[in-house]
């Protein structure tokens, strides 16, 4: 497939990248021309597969196991990647963890582990690759994309997800935030909203019959595809998109156009 957006000389890192929207986003970054860094916490054999998936598209793969909550880990990961790749020009924050529970029984622990992944894991992932990026641009080497894959859950608040919407929302008023400082620097930063997509992580809450009903009651009359993020990942990382920065773009299907929606709807993990 030929590439919309061409990405040619430049080096992605994508965190959670062995599996759904993070696997995918990787694919479509090699397919366009990237090399690209395959950051994983637990699946390492599905990394590896989506390496060499990259290496079979002619582009260079690296392969980074770091839980993103881990803040030494991401420094050494992105120290070792700037060293070994020369460069970090795109950065997708991915990786995110969730749990669905009423609020008012919420294991703690499992609210505080979706907090350190789904909005630690963002700041620590966009600020290392801000300070990567402008130390490029003190170097000569103008620019930079950040991506923050968040989710409608930040605009609607859905029952039994109150960590993971309160972190989704937070993480899109810091990527505003991050996108009003780098601008000077012409580093963008934008944010997609995905809507209901069949990852693996949905597939912990539903069967194959479920998600196929649901999603033919959907505007679009399916569910999204991890491609269908990825393909929106590689635009707004492109230079297609070198005016865009600090907006949200919501890549849902027309979900949050539908009325009364069920509320099992609405996740990208």
């Amino acid at each position: 497939m030929k590439p919309q957006f061409d990405l040619h000389g430049k080096v992605a890192l994508v965190t959670g990248a062995s599996r759904g929207i993070g696997r995918q986003a990787a694919l479509t970054f090699a397919e366009a021309g990237a090399d690209v860094i395959v950051n994983y916490r637990s699946h390492a054999d599905e990394a590896e597969e989506v390496a060499q998936h990259i290496r079979q598209e002619g582009r260079r793969a690296m392969v980074a196991q770091c839980d993103v909550a881990d803040r030494a880990g991401m420094e050494a990961m992105f120290a070792k990647a700037a060293e070994t790749m020369g460069t970090v020009d795109i950065v997708v924050a991915n990786a995110a963890y969730s749990v669905r529970q009423p609020l008012l029984g919420m294991d703690w622990d499992g609210f505080r582990r979706t907090l350190e992944v789904t909005q630690y894991g963002v700041f620590h992932t966009c600020q290392l690759a801000a300070q990567q990026m402008v130390r490029q641009f003190h170097s000569g080497r103008v620019g930079g994309k950040i991506l923050i894959i968040s989710s409608v859950r930040e605009m609607v608040p859905f029952e039994n997800s109150g960590a993971y919407n309160m972190a989704k929302a937070g993480i899109n008023h810091f990527g505003r935030t991050l996108a009003t400082e780098m601008a000077r620097a012409r580093i963008n930063v934008n944010i997609i909203n995905p809507g209901w997509i069949d990852t693996p992580g949905e597939r912990k809450y539903h069967t194959d019959e479920q998600l196929r009903e649901a999603g033919a009651k959907l505007p679009w009359g399916r569910m999204g595809e991890p491609e269908d993020i990825g393909k929106a990942a590689v635009f707004l990382c492109s230079d297609a998109a070198d005016y865009i920065t600090g907006t949200m773009l919501l890549v849902d299907g027309g979900l949050l156009l539908s009325a009364g929606l069920d509320n099992s709807c609405a996740e990208n993990e």
